[in-house]
């Protein structure tokens, strides 16, 4: 009975290990017809694009003219042709003053003139019969020059009881009313000259060399996202000793208005440009030991690529080393790639990460 036993446990093991040595064969059978696994991943081709460095400074924008509309003699205000908050043009007529007492003078001044005239035409007829000297006829000539010249200046000072607008220009808020007697430099109101804008700002002594008169420079104002461009055409000769910064002012096209003087603007300074950076995906660039790598396509094999890069955008990244306009990088599936993998790969076009 024992004996039968052992030979019954004894068949049972030899039947089951040669069931499983028979499955063996045929797995290792059907991973032979199976052939290398192919990784399917997107990539992009390696181009060059201009990339430069952003520096971002506070800017302020200032009326390209103002001053004060002011007069230049005491007198009493008799007409103000303006409105607050008006836009007025070159040479009009602003500031009109009491000019009665100047007209009066004016008009007795011209009628002695008048008579130094008649005079000296006496003492040149009487200068040809030998009636009178010579020196009574240089008087005569020399009181109606005298007269003459008071009355020029008198008329000088007339014109200064009227002012004019220097330049185009919106008028601000009105301080002093018609009729109030005025002194030489009394503010009635200010004029702004609102297009074009200045726009002052200041740049870091690092970049003096980069940018200056003729450079363009972008900005953005609170509550606008989107960018406006302005042209340097100043720069002040020397940098702060104390901000190590040198202060520069471009001009601002405000044609349209939505710009106004002591507004906050966010100045963007490109700076450090390169027109021919290598650039690649930001996703494409793999953190390792040794620094960084990306996975590049070589006859339809994956190959890692040591590299170094510079400029990062928010997208995309700029390789200083280690690739050349017209590899293939690849984008997805970066973490399942191995060195010689088998790829089969999309590309995709470069230009929707190139935001630079």
């Amino acid at each position: 009975m024992r004996l039968l036993l052992f030979f019954l446990i004894t068949l049972s093991f030899l039947l089951l290990n040669s069931s499983c040595g028979g499955g063996g064969d045929r797995s290792g059978s059907a991973a032979t017809n199976q052939g290398p696994r192919v990784s399917n991943v997107k990539g992009v081709v390696v181009d060059t694009f201009e990339v430069a460095n952003e520096v971002i400074t506070p800017g302020t924008f200032e009326a390209f003219e103002q001053l004060n509309i002011t007069p230049e003699v005491a007198g009493l205000i008799k007409k103000i042709n303006f409105t607050e908050g008006s836009t007025v043009r070159r040479g009009q007529l602003l500031i009109s003053m009491d000019d009665r007492e100047l007209a009066g003078e004016l008009k007795k001044l011209q009628l002695e003139i008048s008579l130094a005239e008649d005079e000296r035409k006496r003492a040149e007829r009487l200068i040809e019969i030998q009636a009178i000297s010579d020196e009574e006829l240089q008087r005569s000539i020399n009181r109606e020059a005298t007269l003459r010249a008071e009355k020029e200046l008198l008329e000088v000072r007339k014109s200064k009881l009227n002012v004019y607008a220097p330049f185009n220009g919106q008028i601000g808020l009105q301080y002093i009313s018609e009729g109030n007697y005025v002194s030489p430099g009394a503010r009635i109101a200010t004029l702004h000259q609102l297009h074009p804008l200045k726009l002052d700002f200041e740049i870091p002594e690092t970049y003096i060399d980069q940018i200056g008169v003729g450079s363009e420079v972008s900005f953005t104002t609170v509550g606008k996202s989107v960018g406006k461009r302005a042209e340097i055409y100043a720069v002040e000769p020397g940098v702060n000793p104390q901000t190590r910064t040198m202060r520069v002012r471009a001009k601002v096209d405000n044609q349209n208005g939505d710009l106004l003087p002591g507004r906050f603007a966010q100045v963007i300074l490109r700076v450090d440009v390169n027109p021919n950076a290598v650039m690649v995906p930001s996703e494409a660039v793999i953190p390792v030991i040794e620094g960084q790598m990306v996975f590049v396509s070589r006859n339809g094999k994956a190959e890692s690529i040591q590299i170094k890069t510079g400029i990062r955008t928010d997208r995309t990244v700029e390789i200083l080393e280690g690739l050349n306009p017209g590899d293939t990088v690849i984008t997805t599936g970066l973490m399942s790639l191995a060195e010689g993998a088998s790829l089969e790969v999309e590309l995709v076009d470069f230009s929707h990460h190139n935001n630079l």
